[in-house]
Formats: structure tokens, C-alpha cells, sequence
């Protein structure tokens, strides 16, 4: 089999500066995961995904990444606690993260993370460097020179229609039950998605929803609109796409 029919048989090369690299992504979004799954594919990398934390530690019970890639938002737990869990088995960690400040790049570094990445993660320069730089002294990079990539990668809408169609269910649910907990996991997770796919009404709306927690009044209200929003997007996507539920 020749190297163009077998990527990960041809040598390592600036054109695929992560050849043989094993990632284990932690990210429960599927839409935020195609940017990550493209930009693996395009640097040579293989990329294994897990949704949540509990995923997380059957697929680390069953093998050894080379870079495990951690968002900090998780539906089930911590992300920075499954940094530290990881990191005591000796695997090297990237953190990424939509909340984009000092301090969630502080606790992410202070829990063991080997980088920071934030969200959405689109330029393939700023992919591969933080990787390099995360595991660095690898002997399996040799060579690194990353090219970039000015726009982002094509992402699959029916991926985007998947996270949407969640979160509209989670909030149906645990807004009646003023569950507060699950209601601000989606606005977070809202803002992952909306910061992905550049919807600055979604991003509007999740920040929003966030100075009315800080405030701690208006948080059921706050909800409702982003569920009002999550479902605009429904209405809007083209009917081709929405109907149809696929697992990662």
C-alpha cells in the first residue's frame, strides 16, 4: 500500500506534523468535536472522542492515548478534576475551554494541565502548536513546522442540529423542576456550540444568562430565553437536516 492510500504508514512530514499521534478528546458536544476530529485528519493524528467523564474512563481503561484533550465543562463532573485523575496516570493533558480568562487558564494549568487551548478552535496553527507545545520533548514529532489555517473547517450541521436538539430536551426537562445545576450546563454548553459555529445571537444570549446567575435573580427567565433561542435555531436550520439524531 503506497503512503497517499495510507496516511498513517508514510513518514512523519511538516505536511502531517502529528503522524501517529493517538488523541483522546473529552468534549461532550459533537459539533465542537468535528473542528477538533478535521484538524486531527488534517495533521495526521488519530483522534478517539468521549462524551463525559464516565466515557472517559472506559476508554482509558482500554488504552493509552498520547494526548488526552479535556474540555472543563462535562455533563457528568469536572473537568478539572479529570485532569488531575488523568495526569496521576501520566498522560499528557490539554485543556480547552469556551470561558476564555486568567483564572479558568490558571485552574486548568494548576490541576495539571500541559496547555490551554480556548474555544472555538479553528486555526490549525494554534491546534498543532498547543499539541507540540503540550507534549513537549516527544520524540514522535520531530520535524514540527505547522501551516495556517486562516478559516475554519467545514463543520457538519447535523452535528450542530444534534447538540441543539439536547439541549432543547434537557431544558424542557429541568426547567419546570428548577433545576438549576442542568440549566447552567446547557447555557455553557450553548455557549461552546455558539462560539463553534460564530452565532453571536447564541452568544449573546448564554453571557446573558451567566450575569443573571452571578446576580443570582432572573435565572429561570434567563433559562427560558435560551431555550427560546435554542429552538429559533431549530426552526431555522433546513428541514433536510433536522429530524434525524446521530451518535457519535
Amino acid at each position: 500500500m503506497t503512503h497517499d492510500l495510507d496516511p498513517f504508514s508514510a513518514p512523519i512530514s511538516k505536511r502531517r506534523p502529528l503522524l501517529g499521534i493517538t488523541i483522546l478528546l473529552i468534549e461532550d458536544s459533537r459539533f465542537c468535536s468535528e473542528a477538533v476530529r478535521l484538524m486531527t485528519l488534517r495533521s495526521g493524528a488519530r483522534l478517539r472522542r468521549a462524551d463525559c467523564v464516565r466515557s472517559a474512563h472506559k476508554h482509558l481503561a482500554m488504552y493509552r492515548p498520547d494526548l488526552v484533550i479535556i474540555d472543563l465543562g462535562l455533563p457528568d463532573g469536572s473537568g478539572l478534576d479529570l485532569i488531575e485523575q488523568v495526569r496521576a496516570q501520566d498522560l499528557a493533558v490539554l485543556a480547552i475551554s469556551g470561558t476564555v480568562n486568567d483564572e479558568t487558564r490558571a485552574a486548568a494549568l494548576a490541576a495539571g494541565a500541559g496547555g490551554f487551548m480556548p474555544k472555538p478552535i479553528g486555526n490549525m496553527k494554534l491546534f498543532q502548536d498547543s499539541i507540540v507545545a503540550t507534549m513537549a520533548g516527544n520524540s514522535a514529532m520531530p520535524g514540527f513546522a505547522p501551516s495556517v489555517v486562516d478559516t475554519p473547517p467545514s463543520l457538519d450541521q447535523q452535528a450542530l442540529v444534534d447538540d441543539l436538539d439536547h439541549i432543547r430536551d434537557v431544558l424542557t426537562d429541568a426547567l419546570p423542576q428548577g433545576d438549576m445545576t442542568r440549566v447552567k450546563y446547557c447555557a455553557q454548553f450553548v455557549a461552546s456550540i455558539a462560539q463553534t459555529a460564530q452565532d453571536q445571537d447564541l452568544m449573546r444570549g448564554a453571557s446573558a444568562f451567566f450575569q443573571t446567575m452571578e446576580q443570582g435573580t432572573g435565572q429561570m427567565r434567563g433559562g427560558k430565553s435560551i431555550l427560546e433561542l435554542v429552538q429559533k435555531r431549530l426552526d431555522e436550520l433546513p428541514q433536510t437536516v433536522t429530524g434525524s439524531k446521530n451518535v457519535a
